[in-house]
């Protein structure tokens, strides 16, 4: 489950007056997972920005997907996306779920949509690139990796994949 991105827990969630300041804390500290999910079902019990609410449901779907529970961390980032559509990340978090859980067709659907909203998301390119890969729809895999590429020239993942496939990657032809 190391593919989840671990970017969403340091993004600070801003929650109602009602949320407690700790919880808020607990929901953002990545040391106790346990602690983790309690303080962000405290922030969704008491929080109506949908932004803040997004977030403590992404960063409490991280912790479950950390600690395994595949199908609460599924519920949690759906229920982040519903309450903030515009959540690439929580998109992108939930496609890798379904990637871990070897469901390539809804995790590229779900780096799609990341992608659509964030069309700059290396790590989405990657592992959409992942995903077609496991379809084997060969060229699509190739042109996300090579995309991945030219956002970000030293992504290594993304060489070995085009290797992985037969191709040299642009680094290589130099």
């Amino acid at each position: 489950m190391n593919r989840v991105l671990k970017l969403a827990t340091a993004i600070l969630i801003i929650t109602s007056v009602d949320a407690r300041a700790d919880s808020t804390e607990d929901c953002n500290d990545a040391t106790n997972l346990t602690q983790k999910i309690r303080g962000c079902t405290e922030v969704i019990q008491r929080t109506m920005l949908s932004d803040a609410l997004s977030m403590a449901y992404m960063n409490r779907a991280i912790a479950r997907a950390e600690r395994k529970e595949m199908a609460k961390a599924l519920a949690d980032f759906t229920a982040a996306i519903h309450a903030d559509s515009k959540n690439n990340f929580a998109y992108y978090n939930r496609g890798n779920v379904y990637l871990d859980l070897r469901k390539p067709k809804q995790a590229k659907a779900d780096f799609t949509r990341a992608l659509e909203i964030a069309p700059d998301m290396s790590p989405a390119l990657l592992n959409r690139a992942l995903a077609n890969e496991m379809l084997g729809e060969r060229e699509a895999s190739i042109a996300d990796f090579r995309a991945a590429l030219a956002l970000e020239p030293t992504l290594f993942a993304a060489s070995e994949g085009l290797k992985r496939l037969g191709v040299t990657p642009p680094d290589a032809q130099k």
